[in-house]
């Protein structure tokens, strides 16, 4: 499916989104190597841009963190499509 314009990455840590869109990592992160910043050239390229979701909204968050069962059944319900 082609997109009319960048694609949409929607993260919930602001720090991320701030060094993306600064387009250099901040002190905490001086442990990590530029070079392997690629997603600063997508965004340069205008291929994505960054979006805020808070924690209780973003569906990703059941795949990655243990929750409780009534965020695990919200997020489970919007990755299956059952909204």
């Amino acid at each position: 499916f082609p997109l009319d314009g960048p694609a949409p990455i929607y993260e919930n840590d602001q720090t991320a989104i701030l060094m993306v869109n600064a387009n250099q990592p901040t002190p905490h992160v001086c442990h990590v190597d530029i070079q392997w910043f690629a997603i600063n050239d997508w965004k340069e390229a205008g291929d994505i841009i960054m979006h805020f979701i808070p924690g209780i909204l973003n569906p990703s968050d059941d795949l990655t963190k243990p929750l409780g069962w009534v965020l695990h059944t919200r997020h489970a319900r919007h990755l299956m499509g059952y909204y």
